[in-house]
């Protein structure tokens, strides 16, 4: 009889749990109401349903009298149970402020969200998370940093955290995913828009193997205003913030900001002086943050336990490298090098290969994971890289 009972209770909490969900959704609706008003008007009834019936005089005096005419019609205009619906059927989920799943790292900031529209999943609390961030038009070095790093903690059991953004926050993800790890992307849009589209794979791929997470309402097309405050969402879902490149005046330094105000710990990559864009990141050190060289500078100083990463097998005897790929391998770094280049160096070294030899070794590093070319540059993989550290 008691289990009876206390089955019983467990299925009347998960019915009113629902229920504010579905309330909390449908005033989570109305973009054109800030997240303090939908708050004080939290603050006034108590819980979300009962906002939901709320008296004019009442509705007016926590929001105001023009807003509350506007409140009135999406009451009636708009049924919760339908909107919830709507969202099923789409794929997209909701948590809120009330709800047990919402992640504790966004209570805890002095402007939380008031929910959260989601596909896939949330990320999971128990891991160890690292927002990276950086230019939308980065260098080859940032391309390299960027997947060095994000593929390198992936392997180890740290969630990446980005915006889907191009440059260093695709390649991020991109990175960590392709690992096998685990990544969210918080949009300034709706989760159900694909911005940019050129990052339509990276979407998909982070639907099924992470989340696609947004404060704004199914539907909402992405505008400048909107991408500024979702960044205080990607920090306060990270423990850590990696800056890989940035100009001087970035959009990337908000996200800085807002992680210095949450309490976070922000590392850069350092860059050269020359480099307008790590004018940013150098500007940063200087001002106390904490520099990067490698993905266990972050875990060392963070004290956390990560797994191991397995199956890593770029070690040269491992893999069986002909004499020619081991020669060519021994000349590569991160940073990208053409073949003339490489080719030089091996000349210099006093390699008599023919060019046959020569080519069939870039492509024996380039298929078994060592080697990477992009644009006629060859380099490292990032697994490649940080096995030689």
């Amino acid at each position: 009889m008691r289990e009876i009972a206390e089955n019983r209770n467990n299925a009347g909490q998960q019915s009113i749990e629902l229920e504010q969900r579905i309330y909390a959704c449908w005033l989570d609706t109305i973009y054109w109401l800030t997240r303090e008003a939908k708050y004080r008007l939290l603050e006034t009834a108590g819980n979300v349903r009962d906002i939901y019936e709320m008296s004019e005089e009442r509705i007016a005096s926590a929001i105001g009298l023009q807003n509350c005419r506007r409140f009135l019609q999406h009451r009636r205009q708009c049924d919760p149970q339908r909107i919830w619906s709507s969202l099923a059927g789409l794929g997209i989920s909701y948590t809120c402020c009330l709800s047990n799943d919402y992640p504790s790292g966004l209570a805890n900031i002095p402007d939380p969200p008031f929910g959260l529209f989601y596909k896939g999943k949330l990320p999971d609390e128990k891991a160890p998370a690292v927002a990276v961030i950086g230019a939308r038009k980065c260098s080859e070095y940032g391309r390299c940093m960027a997947e060095r790093f994000s593929e390198a903690l992936a392997l180890q059991g740290v969630t990446i955290i980005s915006g889907m953004a191009m440059g260093i926050d695709g390649i991020s993800q991109s990175a960590a995913l392709k690992a096998g790890g685990s990544s969210y992307a918080v949009l300034g849009c709706g989760a159900d828009i694909i911005y940019p589209k050129s990052n339509e794979a990276l979407y998909r791929q982070l639907v099924e193997k992470g989340g696609i997470l947004s404060e704004y309402p199914p539907g909402m097309e992405p505008r400048p205003a909107l991408f500024p405050p979702r960044n205080r969402i990607i920090s306060a879902l990270s423990d850590v913030v990696l800056v890989v490149e940035a100009r001087e005046k970035s959009g990337t330094l908000i996200t800085v900001d807002t992680a210095l105000e949450q309490g976070k710990e922000v590392y850069v990559v350092p860059g050269r002086c020359t480099d307008t864009l790590s004018t940013g990141c150098n500007r940063l050190l200087r001002q106390g943050a904490a520099a990067a060289v490698a993905p266990e500078d972050i875990i060392e100083d963070m004290h956390w336990q990560v797994k191991k990463p397995q199956d890593r097998k770029t070690d040269r005897q491992e893999l069986s490298l002909s004499k020619t790929a081991q020669e060519l391998y021994s000349l590569m770094d991160i940073m990208p090098a053409s073949r003339e280049e490489i080719i030089r160096r091996l000349r210099e070294n006093g390699k008599a290969y023919t060019l046959p030899q020569i080519c069939q070794g870039f492509v024996e590093l380039e298929l078994k994971g060592v080697s990477v070319c992009q644009n006629g540059q060859y380099c490292l993989s990032a697994k490649a890289a940080l096995d030689r550290q």
